[in-house]
């Protein structure tokens, strides 16, 4: 069963990653809002505005004060450069109590916000995955559960001790912060299939696993689920496992390895065609690290999920509507292929009356409306939505507003709830819809998405 019809309501009057936050956290969490600091100064100068310090030292200081006693003006300085640059990460810390005071210092958890710029799953996701939205672009859920998963995985940080690189090799540096984000993971994956997200939960681990080569520290795909502890082989496995794809798939081909390196990076269904047949000849078994075999068929798992799956449901869903637009356009000729009767003064008996532009659907400029036939009055009557503009929707989040007294209405995608479903339901709009599609080339389903940042940045990480 998944989340119930109330909690799905609740979610939209409360802000689910900082919700996630505090009910996972065991401690009070403290948060930054990026959103606050001039992150345009900060872009254009390479450091914070001087502004931006007693900025932070009052959002901290209002949610609990005597947060900031003892943080000099350099440590808030870092702590803004770090809040505009690195996305949402937690850290626990340990406040120190009152001077002459005999209390123990209190534990608590220092959380940086989303952001404006990472709060939206077309934002994230494609910095987990690290590939460009326009191949995943059909990420499962809705924004709301993926806040809440981040939430958790942040939550989960709050109630870890922090990693004290002091006497530790970079490599058990390593091991220590990936141990510490499969924990992470664990818990907010684990959450999603608590509440039948399981689409939501391996699209998780898929995106792990598709980024894993570019960020080792959070390769956790193959380590959710599984027992024992994280080693020095996991971290070495995701540092290795696309240079053995790369010169298996080379030698394979007989091509350079910068030639299947682009295979790779520009069509990664193609070159996991060859990963896959690879695979299945045992071309991957012979490596001493077996966690480099299970990353590669992690990965491999992850572009047939959800890159190759996600390509071919949109092109299902696109072959369902052209089929559906055909019969609905077929239906307006007769048996023998010539047009039925057109107009009040059309004749005949069980004729029916269709207003129509004679105008083919592929046709360059073709226009098609149609309108709804009253049987019982013998009258023609214009569909209520033949006016209707489809590309005034933005999006499908549905907004409760609360009025005065006790009355509420309801938006979906900024217009009417019958407005947003006739746009997707109502044959009078179906050629709008194509043309508005096939101007975004997007196939037939329009998805409101917002622009992610560039996945080939190292700033805004999930820590």
């Amino acid at each position: 069963m998944g989340r119930g019809f109330f909690e799905d309501l609740r979610s939209l009057f409360i802000d689910d990653y900082k919700d996630a936050v505090r009910d996972t956290s065991g401690v009070p969490a403290v948060f930054i809002d990026p959103d606050d600091f001039d992150r345009d100064y900060y872009q254009k100068n390479g450091r914070v505005n001087p502004a931006d310090i007693p900025k932070l030292r009052q959002q901290l200081e209002e949610q609990m004060p005597g947060f900031t006693r003892g943080a000099t003006n350099a440590d808030l300085a870092t702590a803004v450069e770090t809040s505009l640059t690195q996305g949402p990460f937690a850290v626990r810390m340990q406040l120190p109590p009152t001077p002459g005071s005999t209390t123990p210092p209190m534990s608590v958890c220092l959380v940086n916000e989303q952001g404006r710029d990472l709060n939206h799953k077309n934002e994230m996701m494609p910095k987990l995955s690290r590939q460009d939205l326009e191949r995943i672009r059909e990420i499962p859920g809705w924004d709301d559960h993926w806040d809440r998963i981040i939430g958790i995985h942040e939550g989960t940080h709050c109630n870890q001790t922090p990693v004290n690189p002091s006497g530790m090799t970079a490599d058990q540096v390593s091991v220590a912060v990936l141990s510490r984000e499969a924990q992470a993971d664990q818990a907010a994956i684990d959450w999603a299939r608590r509440n039948g997200l399981n689409d939501i939960a391996q699209a998780m681990i898929d995106f792990r696993a598709l980024g894993a080569a570019d960020d080792p520290l959070h390769s956790t795909a193959i380590i959710i689920d599984k027992p024992g502890p994280v080693t020095l082989d996991h971290i070495n496995a995701a540092r290795d496992f696309r240079g053995e794809m790369i010169s298996k798939v080379a030698a394979d081909q007989g091509i350079s390895a910068r030639d299947a390196e682009t295979m790779l990076r520009d069509r990664p269904e193609e070159f996991n065609g060859h990963i896959k047949r690879l695979l299945s000849h045992g071309a991957f078994d012979g490596n001493s690290n077996p966690h480099v075999k299970e990353s590669i068929e992690a990965f491999s798992g992850a572009v047939d999920r959800q890159i190759t799956g996600r390509r071919i449901e949109r092109e299902q869903e696109h072959e369902r509507r052209m089929e559906r637009l055909r019969e609905h356009h077929g239906a307006l000729e007769t048996n023998d292929g010539t047009r039925l009767a057109q107009g009040p003064d059309a004749q005949g008996e069980g004729a029916v009356q269709t207003a129509s532009a004679d105008a083919d659907v592929t046709e360059q400029n073709a226009s098609f409306q149609t309108a709804s036939y009253d049987v019982s009055s013998q009258a023609v009557m214009p569909s209520a939505y033949a006016d209707m503009d489809v590309s005034t929707i933005n999006g499908g989040t549905p907004v409760v507003a609360l009025n005065d007294g006790d009355e509420a209405s309801m938006t979906i995608g900024g217009v009417a709830p019958a407005a947003f479903f006739a746009a997707n339901a109502d044959p009078d709009l179906a050629v709008q819809r194509i043309e508005l599609a096939q101007q975004l080339d997007v196939g037939l389903e329009r998805d409101f998405e917002r622009s992610a940042p560039s996945v080939k940045s190292d700033a805004y990480q999930m820590a």
